[in-house]
């Protein structure tokens, strides 16, 4: 594209004719209606422009922005050209009023349009870095409250392990757990007598005469002994069987989880066991009934349960005695076999197995009680 007129460095536009020297920054108004190449053409920059670039180069400090003189359009002159003069308005400059370097306008400008771009998106980026901060601030508060919680839940479920690892071994240590009993309290046993000595031979020759055989090998682990006998000369079959167990300070027992505590919870399990069996237990419902004059005094409980078994033609008598002294269990029970199916045995009499029963705990009991 050539060029023209006297404005070098800028092509030939529709503002005005070759021959016309007005300078860019003049504006539309400078150039005559008849010099401008189209005059029907409205002009490019609104009329107001100029004023408004001035208002927007002016901040209201005495200071120009974007590097534009004071009171002078928003664009830098074309090439060769020199910058207008810099004076401040003297009048009225738009909808704004006077103004002048010294002060800002008479009615403050829309903060909207003034305000720096840069200064808004500083205040966003720090508003926004103050808001991930709290975030991160509460996110490792929870974390830590969590930890804290779960840490807690984990020192408890090991106490209660190695507390009931401890005590279900008879020890007597004391773990302290808030108000339970960890060791044993005067009075209770963390061990029992072998059964197999407890009961004299003249007791076991009268309630079962002939040649007895005990059974082998005998259960005797400290805290629970064991010891059965068996005597089959027809037509006598019976089989005596006596067993002690001292229990030990358990969490799971009721009250303050004693050791005594821990064996009530066992008698009273092994009497609703007696009225109640279960429907797969293959025990039939027995006939309970307390028993008073054990040795211990008011430290001791005892009941029988008397029941009659019936399977595949043979009826067995049963006649169970259990005892409870502070923190140990005894049990007694003599069955005879009424009438078998095969051979020549019977009958028994239940009175007799229950008589058995109840001599042989007491004298069971008597070894223990202290």
């Amino acid at each position: 594209m050539s060029q023209h007129g006297s404005f070098p460095g800028r092509p030939r536009g529709r503002r005005a004719r070759p021959d016309n020297d007005v300078p860019e920054w003049a504006g539309y108004d400078a150039v005559p209606q008849d010099q401008r190449e189209f005059p029907d053409l409205e002009p490019i920059r609104g009329r107001d422009a100029r004023a408004r670039d001035a208002r927007d180069a002016w901040d209201g400090r005495g200071q120009a922005q974007g590097g534009y003189p004071p009171n002078t359009p928003g664009q830098a002159p074309w090439q060769n050209q020199p910058w207008p003069p810099q004076t401040p308005p003297q009048g009225p400059q738009g909808p704004q009023g006077p103004q002048g370097p010294q002060g800002p306008p008479q009615s403050p400008p829309d903060a909207s349009a003034d305000a720096d771009p840069m200064e808004a998106f500083s205040e966003r980026w720090r508003r926004r870095g103050s808001e991930s901060r709290n975030d991160r601030r509460a996110d490792r508060r929870k974390r830590r409250r969590m930890l804290i919680a779960g840490g807690g839940a984990a020192a408890v479920v090991i106490a209660v392990a190695v507390y009931f690892i401890t005590g279900g071994g008879g020890s007597s240590a004391n773990l302290g757990l808030n108000n339970l009993v960890t060791t044993f309290l005067p009075g209770e046993l963390q061990q029992v007598p072998n059964t197999c000595t407890s009961v004299p031979a003249g007791m076991l020759g009268q309630y079962l005469p002939g040649q007895r055989k005990t059974a082998a090998p005998p259960l005797n682990t400290g805290a629970n002994s064991q010891c059965t006998w068996t005597l089959d000369k027809p037509p006598v079959y019976r089989v005596l069987e006596v067993s002690m167990q001292a229990y030990s300070p358990s969490g799971l027992a009721s009250g303050d989880g004693s050791a005594t505590f821990a064996a009530e919870d066992a008698y009273a399990e092994f009497e609703n066991a007696k009225q109640q069996p279960g429907p797969n237990s293959g025990q039939p419902k027995a006939t309970v009934t307390d028993l008073s004059g054990m040795p211990g005094g008011n430290q001791t409980v005892a009941f029988q349960a008397a029941q009659v078994f019936t399977v595949n033609g043979a009826t067995t008598d049963v006649a169970t005695v259990i005892v409870r002294y502070r923190n140990v269990i005894v049990t007694v029970v003599m069955n005879g076999l009424d009438h078998a199916n095969k051979g020549n045995y019977g009958p028994a009499s239940p009175d007799l197995l229950s008589s058995a029963a109840q001599t042989v705990a007491r004298q069971v009991t008597s070894a223990i009680v202290r």
